[in-house]
This record gives C-alpha cells, structure tokens and sequence, in this order.
C-alpha cells in the first residue's frame, strides 16, 4: 500500500517545507505529510531539495515563481498548489491551470508531474531543467 506522500517525491533525509495560508491547504499538509514536511511562514535561508507552496489568489504568477526558483537546489522541486477547475471560482482564485503552468515556465522551470491534493486544490511539481543544473551547481 502506497503512502499518501509517495506521489510527492520528498528528499529523504533532506528537510522538506511548506507555505500556505488557506485552511485547506493547511489542514491537507498535515494529514498527507504529519511531520514530514514542515510548515513555514518565511522559507528558511538558503537553497533547498524540495518546498511547496499554495498559489496566491491575488497578485502576479510571475511574482510568486521568481522567488522561489532560486530557492530550490539544482536537483530540486518545487510543487505548487491552487485550486482544481470545478473550485476556482468558489475560492475565489481568478488563475486557470495553463495560467499557473505558463508563469511556471516563464521563470525558467519545467513542470513535470501533477497530483491531487485534496479534493478540492491539486498541484504541479517544477522543477530546474537538467540543461541549467551543471550552470547551477556549487
């Protein structure tokens, strides 16, 4: 039987982190990940193996992505977590997928896996593309 964080790749003994304000989101957190992930109000400093973060529904996509590209080590990932569709608009998030997707890419990042997170909020993993790893590396 599969664990309910297996879909999202953790960075074994690396620490893993999470931003989020919703209820859902938070609420989502703690029973796919309990302990394992940490939740944060500020990303501790520095680069790191794997962070999530929920999607603002106010502000610029653009905005959200650039901080967090350079936060994430060359191997990393970074998931992002919004509302599915069918819930957008009644939590108020004004971004489509390909909206969420297309400002992924724009701050240099290529998404390569989604996953649901709750019934409600789905997510999609970017991560660094391995031509820019080595320019990246230590």
């Amino acid at each position: 039987m599969q664990t309910p964080w297996s879909k999202f790749s953790l960075p074994g003994q690396d620490p893993a982190y999470a931003r989020g304000y919703s209820s859902e989101f938070r609420a989502s957190l703690r029973g796919i990940f309990g302990p394992l992930v940490e939740p944060v109000k500020d990303w501790p400093p520095g680069d790191h193996a794997w962070l999530m973060a929920e999607v603002p529904a106010e502000g610029s996509l653009s905005a959200f992505f650039r901080p967090l590209e350079k936060r994430i080590i060359p191997s990393g990932s970074l998931w992002v977590v919004f509302p599915k569709k069918p819930f957008a608009e009644e939590l108020s998030f004004p971004f489509a997928w390909s909206d969420v997707q297309r400002a992924g890419l724009s701050a240099g990042l290529v998404d390569n896996k989604i996953a649901a997170f709750s019934a409600r909020l789905t997510s999609i993993r970017f991560v660094i593309p391995l031509a820019r790893r080595k320019v990246r590396e230590p």
